[in-house]
Order: C-alpha cells, then structure tokens, then sequence
C-alpha cells in the first residue's frame, strides 16, 4: 500500500490523499480506497493548456451581459469538471498497471 500511496502522491494533479483503505481480497488481489485532494491550479493550466488562450480573450472581451457571462463561465467550468474525471480515470489506470495486485481503485474527489 506504502507504493500506491507515494504513485498517488507523486502525480502533479495530487496535493493530498487522505482516508487511504486497502482490502486484501485473497487470492493476491487488493481493493484500494483513497479520498484525493486535486490541486486545483494545475487541472485549470492542463485545462488552459488544451485551448486556444487567443480565442478564449476574445470570447471574454465579447462578454456583454451577465447571462453571457454566466454561460462562458458554464461552458468551461464544465470541461475542468470533466477533465477532472478523466484524471481520476488516468491515474486508477495507471495504479492498476503499475500493481497488478491492485483489482479494484476508488479514488474519491475532496
């Protein structure tokens, strides 16, 4: 558990894990339980990183009314969301790869 744990930790997304559980469920095979502090700033610049900054300016210099604003701010507060899911699934792939051991990840956001 003491390596899932320094994997976990050692991923730029992760400020902090907490809770940490694991479940020898014989036969060689672990459950592993986590409650996973993502660092916030890094997902929004890997976020950033994957757009167009240029355009994203002119879509905010184009903001008049507060309803454009209220959507601008859905439309990419919803894409950080998903590419935090999509992070919690790259890392539960990468800790089943790495310990084989490891049959079932539950990596809970805080």
């Amino acid at each position: 558990m003491l390596e899932i744990n320094k994997q976990l930790e050692a991923d730029e997304m992760v400020r902090a894990i907490h809770d940490v559980k694991a479940t020898d469920m014989g036969n060689e095979m672990v459950r592993y339980k986590a409650e996973v502090d993502f660092d916030g700033r890094t997902l929004t610049r890997h976020y950033l990183d994957t757009i167009d900054l240029e355009v994203l300016l002119k879509e905010m210099q184009e903001l008049k009314a507060m309803e454009e604003v209220e959507a601008f701010m859905l439309k990419h507060g919803e894409n950080i969301v998903d590419m935090l899911g999509a992070e919690v699934d790259r890392i539960e792939k990468e800790l089943k790869k790495r310990h084989p051991q490891v049959r079932h990840v539950d990596l809970e956001v805080l």
